[in-house]
């Protein structure tokens, strides 16, 4: 049977948690972060050169990008809508664009958030960043060196292979656990009282994340299926605001050479400590496209990439939860 939730009306009248605040003050921890690293890209890579070239304003590309933005947001929907269907759950999907937005906002300004459609999108990252890497060794050697490359590739098979185990061999990664928190407590390190809750907090969250997972690729294979096309499309069109920005700027580079440095860009992503990546992600995309464009594009590439893909969605999710806790105060005084 298929659960239908309903969105919470706004006349309920609920007080703005603490946590809410927590979220707009890392959205600005978010924000000083990116654009400290936005600067330290135009003083070190663009050596302080800087360039807007008039095609980025015209029409034709302005509306190019707007058209590439929806397409983009409705795929997140898409992929999301997916993923809650393929788990018995039912939302209207034009609650679900709100959701989008929402989501934008919370996963950019929490470090290391994730959730099934964050781990579809690691997988497909996973898998083919250390096939690129190996495919076209040149064009990331003089970024890193070839211990680093043969590093990459070691943490994307542990990385599959732990999750392979998370799902089908759940009481392997315990067992170990278990071990591991016993000979500390051997040693002393950890009281006994302390090595009891982590394990059965661990071992909690490690069910609920198998029994979560495998209620998603096991309850509807069909939406489960489709969520991981529309994950793949929601990856093509996030990497093709570059394509369409460098091609922009009139540089005639290979789209595949644009792809390939997105997803490896994306791929160190999702390591950074920092609300969003930020600091990481435009660290990353200067220093890989720098070698795309000229010194006095790089740092409007950098920045207006960063801005199609994420700046408009955070606001737009600050917008949509400002709105939401409005109207509750609201209802509240009412």
């Amino acid at each position: 049977m298929v659960k239908v939730f309903r969105p919470i009306s706004q006349h309920v009248p609920v007080p703005v948690s603490k946590r809410v605040l927590g979220y707009f003050g890392l959205a600005g921890l978010f924000f000083l972060l990116s654009f400290i690293t936005i600067y330290f890209v135009h003083h070190y890579f663009a050596e302080g050169q800087f360039r807007v070239d008039p095609h980025l304003l015209s029409v034709r590309v302005i509306v190019t990008l707007l058209v590439l933005l929806a397409l983009y947001y409705l795929a997140d929907g898409l992929r999301l809508y997916s993923v809650i269907r393929a788990m018995g759950f039912h939302i209207a999907f034009p609650y679900i664009l709100k959701l989008v937005f929402v989501n934008i906002f919370v996963s950019n300004v929490t470090p290391l958030a994730t959730s099934i459609r964050t781990m579809l999108a690691s997988l497909i990252l996973f898998t083919l960043t250390p096939i690129i890497i190996w495919a076209e060794p040149n064009m990331f050697r003089m970024f890193f060196h070839r211990n680093l490359l043969y590093g990459i590739t070691g943490v994307s098979c542990v990385y599959l292979t732990v999750f392979w185990i998370i799902l089908f061999r759940i009481r392997v990664i315990k067992r170990w656990l278990f071990r591991g928190l016993h000979l500390l407590n051997i040693l002393r390190i950890l009281p006994r009282r302390r090595f009891r809750f982590l394990f059965l907090k661990v071992s909690r969250e490690l069910d609920l994340f198998s029994n979560g997972f495998k209620r998603y690729y096991r309850g509807a294979p069909g939406w489960a299926a489709l969520s991981v096309v529309f994950t793949a499309l929601f990856l093509l069109l996030l990497f093709s605001f570059s394509v369409v920005l460098v091609r922009t700027l009139g540089y005639q580079v290979p789209v595949l050479t644009v792809l390939a440095f997105q997803v490896v860009v994306t791929f160190f992503m999702y390591f950074a400590p920092t609300p969003g990546a930020a600091g990481v992600a435009e660290g990353g995309y200067g220093l890989l496209f720098a070698q795309l464009v000229q010194k006095q594009d790089i740092t409007l590439l950098t920045l207006s990439w960063r801005f199609l893909t994420i700046y408009v969605g955070v606001l737009i999710g600050i917008f949509v939860i400002y709105r939401e806790v409005f109207n509750r105060k609201k209802a509240v005084r009412l």
